[in-house]
């Protein structure tokens, strides 16, 4: 197995995906641009992937809290946090899930978001990172709130809303 470590110094284990893959997602922009004003909400989310015995590549997905549709964990950023550290965050809460995160964004996708005001939506921009799950918690902070399953590239890119990721989950699988 290949080894590199990531920002952290956490060993990331790069056999889950083809060396040539691993490259092009790790050579990404590591930071997003600064802020602008009125520019959108930014947050951090993580593209979850394991592979199983027999080398098939599983998603992990969850549902969101509102409209129980599927989607990544992601969201907003903490100022304590860097961004994949918040993508990291974000996948524990949300589906116990740790593991190795890549330092740089994978993708990047603009969405909109309900507000606290149901007439309001909200503009997110949010910045994927790759995370290999290592292990996944019988408990975690919002088991009770959401689903979560491990899905197939396939299924994975029909469930998920955002373009983007369902391209990336069929590049992913294809590696």
């Amino acid at each position: 197995m290949a080894k590199t470590k990531n920002e952290t110094g956490q060993k990331l284990d790069r056999s889950i995906l083809s060396k040539r893959i691993i490259r092009e997602l790790m050579a990404a922009p590591s930071l997003a641009a600064p802020p602008g004003v009125g520019s959108p909400l930014r947050e951090a989310g993580a593209l979850v992937v394991r592979r199983k015995k027999r080398g098939r590549v599983r998603f992990l997905l969850i549902s969101k809290r509102r409209s129980r549709a599927w989607g990544i964990p992601k969201g907003r950023l903490s100022p304590a946090l860097s961004f994949p550290e918040t993508a990291a965050k974000e996948a524990f809460e949300e589906a116990g899930v740790t593991g190795m995160i890549s330092p740089s964004a994978i993708c990047m996708f603009r969405s909109k978001k309900r507000a606290a005001n149901p007439q309001v939506r909200l503009v997110i921009e949010v910045w994927v990172y790759l995370l290999e799950a290592v292990t996944q918690a019988s408990e975690w902070p919002e088991k009770d709130k959401r689903a979560v399953r491990w899905v197939s590239a396939k299924a994975a890119a029909k469930s998920l809303r955002e373009p983007t990721l369902a391209h990336l989950c069929m590049q992913i699988a294809k590696a």
